[in-house]
């Protein structure tokens, strides 16, 4: 019975996490805040687009100067001439809203980030599904929002929704959204990290500024190829609301695989966050190669002279972390000397 009951335990912890903190008001709270949050995300985001095709470089291209209702749906892509004012839009936007939604639910507005976020066991399943369906449709209602509004310039830009602009591969476009979106959530690792935060003092303070830089770079290099997603759910919205679902695989398949790779590599850099046994069998072998350098570098062979082999005998039971060397009583601090020719052993 007590094995069952660990094992429910244990599955509690991935579902709902630590139940001492756990409620369902809070989890509620958190929810409502990345619906509200990213449906705002979404709207002045993907309004940077819709009307920017009412200007009048924008509408010309589009193939109407005067009336932009009468362009063909879609004709008015992600130009390049509005790059720019594009990126700050996304970039500015995201970082204005995590620092907002920080406090209730960290801030994601993005499955990526959720996924990074449960992959790293920062988030239980519950959570991390939760806020997957209510940013999605957060950015559902935004879309409508804009199309409500603005229906000539979401009809124009297709609703802003991602595509791949001509002579982007899907392979390509896959592989930009699982680089950009791995700096994207590499940067939002780093800027969170609550030991780091411990060390040093303003990296709270300035975790929006890296997170929204982030995806202003990411939009920079991306929107004139496929429109930068880095974000399923900024790409669901549009693409339920305008019916554009061409390719839309490549949106959740590349920001996934980008927030998983960032994981791991966080995962790795950060040794602490691998825990303290793989952090302290480091840190041991680490001590018993300098032993073993130094003791090579005392040895009479490396010195040219026949006199007396020294030894260590290394230990790998020092307890906690502690150098071995630090103890006067362990068998790493104990010298033993072979004399070559009598073979006898001294201490």
């Amino acid at each position: 019975m007590g094995g069952m009951g660990d094992k429910r335990r244990s599955v509690k912890d991935i579902l709902v996490g630590d139940g001492s903190h756990f409620t369902w008001l809070s989890l509620a709270k958190a929810i409502a805040v990345e619906y509200f949050c990213t449906t705002l995300f979404v709207y002045v985001a993907t309004s940077a687009v819709t009307s920017g095709c009412h200007t009048a470089n924008i509408a010309a291209a589009s193939g109407s100067s005067s009336d932009l209702a009468k362009v063909v749906p879609g004709s008015c892509f992600l130009e390049s001439t509005n790059l720019v004012n594009i990126a700050l839009s996304f970039g500015g936007a995201i970082g204005v809203l995590v620092y907002c939604a920080a406090s209730f639910s960290g801030g994601h507005l993005n499955p990526a980030v959720t996924v990074g976020f449960f992959a790293a066991g920062k988030i239980p399943a519950l959570r991390a599904l939760a806020y997957i369906i209510f940013q999605c449709l957060g950015s559902c209602t935004a879309s409508a929002i804009v199309l409500a509004v603005d229906s000539a310039g979401f009809t124009a830009a297709l609703g802003a929704a991602n595509r791949l602009n001509q002579g982007v591969s899907a392979a390509s476009a896959w592989g930009f959204e699982t680089i950009l979106t791995c700096l994207l959530v590499f940067t939002v690792f780093c800027a969170t990290d609550a030991q780091r935060a411990k060390e040093t003092a303003h990296l709270p303070v300035l975790a929006p500024f890296a997170i929204g830089g982030a995806v202003f770079l990411a939009h920079l290099v991306a929107v004139p190829l496929d429109g930068c997603s880095i974000n399923p759910a900024r790409s669901f919205g549009p693409a339920a609301v305008a019916h554009v679902w061409k390719h839309h695989w490549i949106f959740w398949v590349g920001p996934i695989t980008g927030a998983l790779l960032a994981t791991a590599i966080y995962t790795v850099c950060n040794f602490s966050a691998m825990g303290p046994k793989v952090y302290l069998a480091v840190n041991t072998i680490s001590l018993h190669l300098h032993h073993l350098m130094v003791d090579h570098m005392d040895s009479p062979a490396a010195q040219g002279q026949p006199s007396a082999r020294v030894m260590h005998l290394p230990s790998f039971a020092g307890a906690r972390g502690t150098p071995s060397h630090s103890r006067p009583n362990s068998a790493a601090g104990q010298h033993l000397t072979r004399d070559s020719r009598s073979g006898s052993l001294g201490v």
